[in-house]
């Protein structure tokens, strides 16, 4: 979107970096007031028809160019949006069409703003979407980039680690971009080193979940037992019981997708997993033994229970002992049932 070119018919403006998708949409309203157009009409995909916007792009303008601001146009189904593919054909000169989404628009409608207009997309390109390596890679490669900008360098591995450390908030390219501006800052003139990701970069306990969850449904026992010593020492300390409610949520979205036929969507639905956590339910899924996720979460409602009052969590010279045995103990059982060896919970 260039101030040297003409404004276009159309934009689709879309991706998962929510602040540059904001960014775009702010410069195209400021650029068609600054050429003595009106402030932008604004409406909600999820409030009007496709119809009603066809309509407004449609009246007539007394003002110069006309701004017509549409949020959430990526709610419409591919048969909602026929009015404005219609529209698209032939639109009014002074209407500036802006459709505003995180998803992109459907074949057809992607079609009929590439003909006229321009698509404008942030953030990891939609067809990363299900593919955790291609995204982990683009999010490697946004944080890298960010700290070049500032006039660092970091390498590949330690921007993983950033990404890993972020947790859900390493799939927000925003909140990495701020990340990437401390270490590159704290770096000064040379690159960016572990103790600086160390010091600056607070570590998510849902990253480290998640990462708990890899290690269990791999079925890597010393792994998974080194990291809840990992997250039961030193000045970042987890509870256990926060680590059981994360094991719970994520075990539940294995188990919705263990079911037959299910979905990304099913997943999302009934769980509430959004995104990434989403599709590494998914991916657990279809790694770890069939029913083992409706076993695990039965196994971690008992773990909560002896987490609360069961005499073994009050075991111990110093607060906690108890509560990181029970949880061991609780690990190791989610470990046998993801390799096809579970039997009844037990308490």
């Amino acid at each position: 979107m260039s101030r040297t070119e003409p404004l276009k018919p159309v934009y689709w403006i879309h991706g998962e970096d929510r602040a540059k998708v904001d960014t775009a949409v702010r410069r195209l309203a400021s650029r068609v007031e600054a050429e003595g157009g009106m402030p932008a009409e604004r409406f909600e995909g999820t409030e009007v028809t496709a119809g009603e916007v066809r309509a407004a792009c449609e009246a007539l303008s007394f003002g110069g160019t006309r701004l017509v601001l549409v949020r959430r146009a990526d709610q419409w189904k591919a048969a909602d949006v026929e009015p404005l593919i219609e529209y698209l054909a032939d639109p009014v000169p002074t209407t500036c069409l802006a459709l505003v989404g995180e998803g992109g628009p459907t074949p057809r409608m992607l079609a009929a703003v590439e003909a006229v207009g321009q698509v404008l997309t942030y953030g990891p390109p939609p067809a990363t979407r299900g593919n955790e390596k291609a995204r982990a890679a683009w999010f490697r490669e946004f944080v890298q980039a960010e700290v070049r900008k500032r006039g660092g360098t970091i390498r590949a591995a330690l921007a993983d680690e950033v990404v890993r450390r972020a947790g859900r908030a390493g799939t927000d390219a925003g909140h990495l971009a701020n990340e990437a501006a401390k270490l590159a800052l704290a770096a000064g003139d040379g690159p960016v080193e572990p103790a600086h990701v160390e010091a600056l970069v607070i570590a998510d306990p849902e990253a480290r979940a998640f990462l708990l969850g890899d290690l269990i449904v791999a079925g890597d026992s010393r792994a998974a037992q080194d990291l809840l010593a990992d997250l039961a020492a030193g000045s970042d300390t987890t509870e256990p019981i926060v680590i059981q409610r994360m094991l719970a949520r994520h075990f539940r979205g294995i188990a919705v997708a263990q079911s037959p036929g299910a979905s990304p969507g099913d997943v999302e639905r009934i769980t509430g997993l959004k995104g990434y956590p989403a599709t590494k339910a998914m991916d657990h899924a279809r790694t770890a033994a069939p029913g083992a996720g409706e076993w695990c979460v039965a196994r971690l409602a008992d773990l909560e229970i002896d987490l609360r009052v069961s005499a073994l969590a009050s075991l111990g010279s110093s607060r906690g002992d108890g509560g990181r045995l029970v949880l061991e103990m609780g690990v190791r059982d989610l470990i046998a049932a993801c390799r096809g060896r579970g039997g009844q919970p037990v308490r």
